[in-house]
């Protein structure tokens, strides 16, 4: 099917992210903005390979904008991190080690981690 809709109708290949991405503005969001907060539940290999939180990271990035990324866990090392576009990234776990409190409550331990990344 996708190759009838590239050779026939000249449709264009494109990532699902992008899509989404460009259909909520977000370049024209970053115009301006002093800070970008993405997350998912976990920031690891996979996504740096096409995710939405590494997306945003790359957008910010290319606008000069500090991308943070909040996740359950993050196991990309600081290094990776830069590499993709991430200022910083912080975990649940640091402010609650309790992985099921974190599952069981997350805006809650959501809100102390930004609580003690605002304090640093």
């Amino acid at each position: 099917m996708g190759f009838a809709l590239l050779a026939v109708l000249g449709a264009e290949r494109r990532s699902g992210v992008d899509t989404v991405l460009d259909l909520v503005g977000l370049d024209d969001r970053l115009t301006g903005a002093d800070l970008v907060i993405t997350g998912e539940g976990s920031l690891d290999a996979q996504t740096l390979r096409g995710k939405a939180p590494s997306e945003v990271a790359r957008r910010a990035s290319r606008f000069g904008v500090p991308c943070l990324g909040l996740a359950g866990r993050v196991l990309l090392d600081a290094d990776a991190l830069d590499a993709a576009g991430f200022t910083a990234a912080a975990a649940l776990t640091e402010v609650e080690p309790d992985v099921a409190r974190c599952l069981a409550e997350p805006a809650a331990v959501l809100a102390d981690l930004a609580a003690a990344i605002l304090a640093r």
